[in-house]
């Protein structure tokens, strides 16, 4: 975060239908992309000092979350991020980013990958609109103030995508924070993790 704390640890960049090629790739887990399927949710404990800080308060010790995307080039995360520069006078907003780059070492002490429980229609849809936050450079919400969509933080990414169709994907769920200066409630990745309908086929 810009004022005080850097806040849930989130990632990289895009040029709207292919990804970005940057560095740190290296030492990715063994991904299981025969059975990703556009729209799964992926999770990820980040390194970062706030990284931790987070997954202190997350049952699950998860501290960012973003969907998969298939792009041209191969499957990639479509998540909002702050403090993840990829050119001079970058700024904290939605990107796109090569899955191995996201779940690579430097970047990733964790991690999960989850089917969704929308139709594959959907879930084609719900890309589809994430794309567009990409594609506007929708600003990271260091504020963390939910159902302000002007910006979003990472899980509120997720949570106004679903909204977007009448899914509560939280089902309610919210953390009290009380820590660094985030409000008193704010969507944490445990809160969609815990949607029992997910179905999670992938963990590190």
């Amino acid at each position: 975060m810009k004022k005080g704390i850097i806040a849930i640890t989130c990632m990289l960049l895009l040029t709207v239908f292919a990804c970005s090629n940057g560095t740190g790739t290296g030492n990715c887990p063994e991904l299981p992309y025969e059975l990703m399927r556009e729209g799964d949710l992926v999770f990820r404990r980040g390194r970062s000092l706030t990284s931790n800080m987070v997954v202190m308060k997350d049952k699950h010790s998860y501290s960012h979350i973003g969907l998969l995307h298939k792009s041209d080039s191969g499957w990639c995360i479509i998540h909002s991020v702050n403090d993840e520069y990829d050119f001079e006078g970058d700024f904290d907003r939605v990107k796109i980013d090569r899955v191995e780059k996201f779940f690579s070492a430097s970047r990733a002490s964790a991690g999960a990958i989850a089917h969704s429980f929308v139709d594959d229609s959907i879930a084609g849809k719900i890309s589809q609109m994430a794309l567009e936050h990409v594609k506007d450079s929708t600003r990271f919400d260091s504020s963390f103030i939910t159902d302000e969509n002007s910006e979003l933080y990472c899980t509120e990414l997720i949570y106004e995508l679903y909204k977007e169709f009448g899914i509560d994907i939280t089902e309610g769920r919210r953390t009290k924070a009380g820590l660094f200066s985030f409000p008193d409630e704010i969507i944490f990745p445990s809160d969609i993790v815990e949607n029992y309908k997910l179905d999670i086929y992938f963990v590190f």
